[in-house]
């Protein structure tokens, strides 16, 4: 059984593979050529859920298409941060508009973690380039 923690990396892994329909890195793209995130028309009378959800991943893909700076490391991070902040944007939509207990726990756990990352992604990114990769290296 997968534990909360291990159901939002499959979700974020799932939303990731959708990412790569993109052409690349830093390519440029519009919002019409985004990835729809519901292509059919909504069964219920409640189109908001599905509109805000829309806004949430556009935003989320318009912040990740940065200009790639030569630093892998750095970049990862910069396209992270806004990844994980369209996940906890998503997210506080299912709590707002989901009904189902666990998927809110779920929900729940993915704005603290994806918060936490974020935090840490920023302390990293503050640290002077080439830093990162050094964090946790021992020098035995």
């Amino acid at each position: 059984m997968l534990r909360v923690s291990g159901l939002a990396g499959v979700l974020f892994a799932t939303l990731a593979l959708g990412a790569d329909l993109y052409s690349g890195v830093g390519a440029s793209h519009d919002e019409s050529s985004a990835v729809p995130f519901c292509t059919s028309t909504p069964v219920t009378d409640e189109p908001t859920f599905y509109s805000q959800m829309a806004e949430a991943g556009g935003r989320m893909h318009h912040a990740m298409d940065i200009a790639a700076s030569g630093d892998i490391d750095r970049d990862f991070m910069r396209m992270m941060i806004p990844h994980h902040q369209g996940a906890i944007d998503m997210a506080r939509l299912q709590l707002k508009y989901g009904r189902d207990e666990k998927l809110r726990r779920l929900a729940q756990s993915i704005i603290v973690e994806q918060g936490q990352e974020i935090a840490y992604m920023r302390t990293l990114l503050a640290a002077p380039s080439g830093a990162a990769s050094n964090t946790g290296t021992s020098n035995h």
